[in-house]
């Protein structure tokens, strides 16, 4: 199911809504989450159900591992369930690239076979890791089954993040006043929700065709062109994503539960590291706490430092995708952050334009190859960018198209660099006469063009 669906929003949302507060206003506690448990499981059931018995799985394999590092903290218990983790994780999505790989290096036929990764995996897989190894140090309550699973499958965060942590969400859960219908939290939710809704359906899916025009079908593109698509791309993928991260938090807030924010405006950023501070920032908290920070972090010395740098954007980029272009995405970033580091180290600064232009460059740079589905899209687009193409005019554009979409694309990055996001503005809104009607006009505009019901971009990872 998806959130820009018409069943989730005319019947799901509202049902599952209503009957979570009616049982807890009546004081079954237990029994309105239990029923929000259950209403998750419909939710992730209803794009492939046999994938509902992987998840109900993994909450129960985790919460008895957990169970026993309670009673006793093992580090060979630890291991053994992290890696039993990460094999689940490895055969969905890694087991196709690395039998082709080593097909291809050895020369034995390949068998690889279709395999459809379930949704969310990578992300309710690093959840509950950060669970396991929490309760190792001591870090984690303890809670029973039931609060355990509405942590892992609560349907706002469950299938794109963002990625929280148990002490996180089970005391809000369980708090005092949590099943009382607060309407602040309601008005700031509905906004949330309508604003992801307009940024994915009015604006990310409208640049969609652009895109896939570009990058998947189109056989050369000229300078022009080339920059028109990628910064498309650049534009699609934020408001995609950062979308879908406004209504999981708009949807959270609605049932009185702060999801951690995933994005800060990270087009505003005035270097890399600012700028991974800014993008899926609980992808990178997640890396920072459980595998920078255990390799050393920056303790043990420069070159260490920046090793350890390197190996966590290394990971960051191999667990969006299994392929090379995914790698090489997150080496790029990796250097970028080493060449950042060394910089910092000299006590230079760039002035604050050059240093936001730098950045969204190279940002804008890597995300053609995120983007690109084999090294020939991404060298044509590159080509491109760099005017070995030619300096001509469309292969896949119009004259026309291709100016006005260069001229909403610098548009759309002008205004993300520009203004508070949509989370600030939340925080802020006084519900008044004005904001209520420019809700309502967001909400009703994109509920108008609900007929595509396009996935998420990040469902993909």
């Amino acid at each position: 199911m998806l959130f820009n669906s018409h069943i989730f929003i005319l019947f799901f949302l509202p049902l599952v809504f209503t009957v979570y507060f009616l049982l807890r206003k009546f004081r079954q506690h237990e029994a309105g989450k239990l029923f929000l448990v259950l209403a998750s499981f419909t939710f992730y059931a209803w794009w492939k159900i046999e994938y509902l018995y992987l998840l109900g799985g993994t909450i129960l394999f985790n919460f008895l591992i957990a169970e026993a590092l309670y009673r006793k903290r093992h580090k060979l218990l630890l291991t053994f369930a992290v890696a039993g983790n990460l094999s689940v994780l490895g055969y969905f999505k890694y087991k196709n690239f690395f039998f082709d790989n080593i097909a291809g290096l050895t020369g034995v036929p390949t068998i690889t076979e279709k395999i459809v990764i379930p949704l969310g995996v990578s992300f309710y897989t690093f959840q509950q890791i950060s669970f396991l190894v929490d309760t190792y140090r001591g870090k984690a309550a303890r809670c029973n089954l039931l609060d355990y699973s509405l942590f892992v499958s609560f349907f706002p965060q469950l299938v794109a993040g963002p990625i929280s942590y148990q002490h996180e969400i089970t005391p809000q859960f369980n708090a005092e006043k949590a099943g009382l219908v607060n309407y602040t939290n309601i008005g700031q939710g509905f906004f949330l929700f309508s604003m992801g809704l307009f940024k994915k359906i009015v604006i990310a899916d409208s640049l969609a065709p652009y895109v896939e025009n570009g990058f998947d079908k189109a056989i050369a593109l000229p300078f022009w062109d080339s920059w028109a698509v990628s910064l498309a791309y650049t534009c699609q993928l934020y408001f995609d994503f950062s979308g879908y991260t406004d209504m999981a938090l708009g949807l959270g807030l609605l049932f009185n539960i702060k999801l951690p924010n995933n994005f800060n405006s990270p087009y505003q950023s005035l270097n890399i590291q600012d700028f991974w501070r800014r993008w899926h920032i609980t992808l990178g908290r997640f890396v920072r706490d459980y595998v920078y920070f255990p390799l050393g972090g920056s303790r043990k010395g420069a070159y260490r430092t920046l090793a350890n740098l390197m190996s966590s954007f290394l990971l960051i980029g191999f667990w969006h995708g299994a392929g090379w272009n995914f790698v090489l995405w997150g080496g790029l970033h990796g250097t970028a952050m080493v060449v950042h580091r060394i910089w910092q180290n000299t006590g230079n600064k760039l002035p604050a334009y050059a240093g936001w232009l730098l950045t969204f460059l190279y940002v804008n740079a890597c995300w053609v190859l995120f983007r690109a589905e084999t090294t020939f899209d991404a060298i044509k687009i590159y080509k491109g960018m760099l005017g070995m193409t030619n300096i001509g005019f469309s292969t896949s554009l119009t004259f026309k198209e291709e100016f006005i979409l260069l001229g909403i694309c610098i548009a759309l990055i002008g205004f993300t660099a520009r203004f508070k996001n949509s989370v600030e503005t939340a925080k802020n809104m006084k519900f008044s006469f004005k904001e209520s009607i420019m809700t309502a006009a967001m909400f009703m505009a994109s509920f108008v063009m609900l007929y595509t019901h396009q996935t998420f971009l990040y469902f993909d990872f």
